[in-house]
């Protein structure tokens, strides 16, 4: 049987819209109440008791947060998250509180 050949200057074009999503998910044991957690290396982990019922949200959730780390909005270490230039001591907030800024924009927005 002969090879396929593409037609000259041919491929296969695909038209929008269409997806591609390859953010890599980890399950992982977390801390109790945590559900997810978007990390600066582009990956995210979620909770082993996480139902898969919230899985879709939590991890669009969590997507957000991801774009924003790569528009150089937020940022985190130990010590500090890093929002728009301003720090915030991790040890004075409520990680996860809806008020903060970059998490409104995510529950807003997953």
């Amino acid at each position: 049987m002969a090879p396929f050949k593409f037609p000259m200057g041919g491929g296969i074009k695909l038209k929008p819209p269409y997806t591609t999503d390859n953010t890599p998910i980890y399950t992982v044991e977390m801390e109790d109440g945590i559900l997810a957690k978007a990390n600066n290396n582009g990956t995210i982990i979620i909770s082993e008791e996480l139902h898969p019922s919230q899985s879709e949200e939590v991890i669009n959730h969590e997507k957000v947060h991801l774009e924003q780390i790569k528009r150089g909005d937020l940022n985190y270490d130990d010590t500090y998250v890093y929002w728009k230039g301003k720090k915030y001591l991790r040890s004075k907030i409520q990680e996860g509180n809806k008020k903060l800024p970059w998490e409104a924009e995510a529950y807003r927005r997953a």
